[in-house]
């Protein structure tokens, strides 16, 4: 398969990853920067916990008040930060150095405030300059509430600055 980001990729696999291991297995990401979605001293912020587990990013997250869009639901916006997030961390599980792209989204069912989701972040393949990854939102009973794919290219002159710490 050509990339327009680069050669010829590697295949990763399309499907979401298996099931989620037991939470003892979860490794919590570092927290980066003033970040929007992960740092828990953004007031703003959507105060997330990553987990890396195995090869994929995962989160478990409940949408407060704060970032409801349609009355009882969540933002799109808000779904959207955390899906890049999730897909991001998945890419840099992989390598450093890459930013987002191409990100798109499909929101197939409203995502309730105040009930915990499972995000799910896993890269579909890897290329010499670009990484293809997707992400999935699953509502408490499973439902596939959002499916996500993006491309992050890599761009290290965007990271001069440390980036961690």
């Amino acid at each position: 398969m050509r990339s327009p980001l680069g050669p010829a990729i590697e295949p990763i696999g399309d499907g979401p990853p298996p099931a989620p291991a037991p939470s003892s297995e979860w490794i919590m990401l570092e927290k980066h920067g003033p970040c929007f979605v992960c740092q828990p001293d953004n007031p703003g912020g959507l105060r997330a916990d990553l987990y890396r587990v195995g090869d994929a990013i995962r989160c478990r997250y409940v949408y407060p008040m704060a970032l409801e869009g349609p009355p009882g639901h969540a933002h799109g916006g808000a779904t959207a930060a955390l899906l890049d997030e999730v897909m991001g961390a998945a890419a840099w599980n992989r390598r450093h150095n890459l930013l987002a792209v191409h990100l798109e989204y499909d929101l197939r069912r409203p995502i309730p405030l105040g009930q915990e989701v499972l995000v799910s972040g896993w890269v579909r393949a890897d290329g010499n300059r670009s990484v293809r990854v997707a992400a999935e939102i699953r509502l408490a009973d499973g439902t596939l509430a959002v499916q996500s794919t993006g491309i992050f290219a890599v761009a290290p002159e965007m990271f001069q600055k440390p980036f961690f710490g």
